[in-house]
């Protein structure tokens, strides 16, 4: 099991972004790429990259 984190707008969108520095930002991207978008371990590692890239809200979306 892993999380991504998500758009919280009614049509889903997935944020892409650099674990090894989540301060150079993000991308958004319309279809769930798992080559892409990061899966994480748990809601709290989740959590830790959506304030690292500044997010003031976000989906978590179990896989």
């Amino acid at each position: 099991m892993s999380y991504v984190l998500a758009t919280t707008e009614n049509i889903v969108r997935w944020y892409v972004y650099d674990t090894a520095d989540a301060s150079k930002g993000f991308e958004l991207i319309n279809e769930l790429d798992l080559v892409k978008v990061p899966q994480l371990t748990d809601k709290e590692t989740a959590k830790h990259y959506g304030k690292a890239l500044g997010l003031n809200t976000w989906r978590y979306v179990k896989l």
